[in-house]
């Protein structure tokens, strides 16, 4: 496993909190898109229903039409219409609209993709001729169609009226006239075979054809021209990208086919999401059918492209600034805090609370690391102590015999040798002892009866607590768990000779065993003289004694105590002492387990 590479607290602070910056920029986008998206679904049901309520009043028209003067143009007049209406929704994105009139006679009418109209003689002046291209153009007609329209300057419609009496688009037009050539239709209709612009000087400007082919054709000369396609924008100016062009296309044919499968009679018409389809009997039985097909997601994104990364901006530039500033004001109190720790002692007072509470975890864990080493230099000082005593001894004796002292005296320097070489082997014995159990080593667990242990070390003791005139009581609950029988047999062993070293003359020690709390609590009284308060906790240290004039010969090493808490908490336990009654108690403390 690779390690994780060290970075600095500044930018842990920074990135986490512009990631947080930069969800909460997306969801708020996505809300802002979900409820642009919504809006537009109302527009596009509000456009739906309005067009349905129109068209209403535009059949009751063509009703009309058929009875009067106009009857011949009636057809294409409705047609026309529906064609203009279709361009309704092509403000809302890509969206596509497609209508379709049945007179309830077997005449269809439909909206168109690419149409136009015109006047021989001027704007609503002599005859008006209509222009039906979709017959002579397939999909890539129709995009070929709509970009000459925006090549030449059209934006929702190409207008030209070589008179100037409406308004031309583009401007760059005016004064030209149109020539139509095609093939027609009942009426005054012609399905386009060629469209060409002729300026003011009679050259060609510009033409399109189309793949429509028939015989005899016709060609008329009009001042007065409009053609359309709905691929185009409602309104743009700056010419449409052939992707959306596509878009419109797709989505028109999709709308043209949801009628399709409607009047099949197939069971869905509607495939797509973002389709749908209204219909309509009126009181003349004329059947009216309005399908749509949106990408409103798509559009409720493209109405907010500027708002993406406008707002991204400023809540990153927010995010930064604010991260620089909570990380500066973490980082200062963080290096003060490095500051204090590179001089052994941090300030506790700084701005933040919690880094208060480190401060003052190291100050204390400097103190007690202070401490600890006092006492590692107070415990090697009384190691000394303790061995340098008998090595004079020793040296001493020694001397005297290489001196040939009295041959009466030789036995007893011999004795003397021995005994304190016999101190200091048990003294180093007991250090190694103590530094084994110190060192972590794992006790060696098994089952045992405690008390009968407790039995096993008293027993033997018997004979010196009877010289002694003192009044032995062993109170032992049956107590089992599983240890190191011969750690507790050690410190058990240290606690009767504490007992017995202190006890006063003709004094009573009392020895208790009990099971409490999940615990084997071990009590070893003895009368004698107590304590002093300051000396209790540390007891248990090693070489401490509490009466500092006690000889070496009353006071032992110093160290059985600091071994009997030492295999105490190799086996989870712990050890205490008290002023009792008219003496001291000591205690140890086992986990029963389980």
């Amino acid at each position: 496993m690779g390690l994780t590479r060290p970075r600095r607290l500044r930018r842990r602070i920074a990135l986490p909190l512009f990631l947080a910056f930069a969800i909460l920029w997306l969801g708020c986008m996505a809300m802002l898109t979900a409820a642009a998206r919504d809006e537009l679904e109302l527009k596009v049901n509000s456009t739906v229903n309005n067009l349905r309520r129109d068209l209403q009043t535009e059949l009751e028209l063509h009703l009309e039409r058929l009875e009067g003067d106009s009857a011949e143009y009636a057809g294409d007049y409705l047609r026309s219409n529906l064609s203009w209406d279709s361009m309704r929704l092509t403000g809302i994105g890509e969206s596509a609209m497609a209508l379709l009139v049945s007179d309830g006679e077997g005449g269809q009418f439909r909206s168109q993709l690419a149409w136009g109209s015109g006047y021989e003689d001027g704007f609503s002046t002599g005859r008006l001729w209509y222009f039906w291209l979709d017959e002579g153009l397939d999909d890539e007609g129709q995009l070929a169609f709509a970009r000459w329209l925006t090549d030449m300057g059209a934006s929702s419609a190409l207008t030209l009226d070589a008179d100037g009496t409406t308004a031309v688009s583009p401007s760059s037009l005016l004064g030209c006239t149109a020539r139509v050539t095609g093939f027609a239709r009942e009426g005054y209709s012609l399905d386009v075979r060629k469209i060409e612009i002729v300026d003011p000087d009679g050259e060609l400007a510009a033409s399109f054809e189309t793949s429509m082919q028939g015989v005899e054709p016709v060609t008329v000369e009009l001042r007065y021209l409009q053609a359309a396609s709905v691929l185009l924008p409602a309104s743009n100016g700056e010419g449409y990208p052939g992707s959306a062009m596509e878009r419109r296309l797709e989505n028109f044919r999709e709308a043209q086919a949801i009628i399709d499968r409607d009047l099949a009679g197939e069971a869905r018409s509607v495939l797509k999401g973002g389709g749908s389809l209204r219909s309509n009997v009126n009181s003349s039985g004329m059947t009216s059918l309005i399908s749509a097909q949106t990408e409103l997601g798509r559009a409720a994104v493209e109405s907010e492209l500027f708002t993406y990364p406008s707002t991204f901006i400023l809540s990153a530039l927010v995010a930064l600034g604010l991260a620089a500033y909570l990380s500066w004001k973490v980082t200062g109190p963080v290096e003060e805090l490095c500051r204090g720790a590179e001089s052994g002692r941090c300030a506790e007072d700084g701005p933040v609370t919690e880094l208060n509470a480190l401060a003052s975890a190291f100050n204390v864990a400097q103190a007690r690391l202070a401490g600890q080493l006092e006492r590692e230099r107070e415990f090697t000082r009384s190691a000394a102590h303790e061995l340098k005593t008998p090595l004079a001894i020793l040296r001493t004796h020694a001397e005297a015999l290489r001196e040939d002292i009295d041959a009466g005296k030789r036995g007893q320097y011999l004795d003397i040798v021995l005994d304190e070489s016999d101190r200091m082997t048990r003294l180093v014995a007991q250090l190694l002892e103590l530094s084994r159990f110190e060192s972590g080593a794992p006790a060696a667990k098994e089952p045992l009866e405690l008390d009968a242990l407790v039995r096993e070390v008293w027993e033997p003791l018997g004979l010196a607590v009877r010289q002694r005139g003192l009044r032995l009581t062993l109170e032992l609950q049956p107590v089992r768990l599983e240890g190191d029988r011969e750690r507790l047999k050690q410190a058990v062993g240290n606690l009767a000779s504490n007992a017995l070293r202190h006890c006063a003359a003709g004094g009573e020690i009392r020895v208790g065993l009990r099971a409490e709390g999940g615990e084997a609590v071990l009590t070893v009284y003895n009368d004698g003289e107590q304590i002093a308060g300051e000396d209790l906790p540390h007891l248990f240290e090693a070489f401490y004694r509490g009466d500092k004039s006690r000889s070496r010969e009353s006071g032992g090493t110093g160290l059985g105590l600091a071994i009997a808490r030492a295999a105490a908490e190799s086996h989870g336990g712990r050890c205490e002492a008290e002023n009792r009654g008219r003496g001291v108690s000591f205690r140890i403390y086992l986990p029963l387990g389980h």
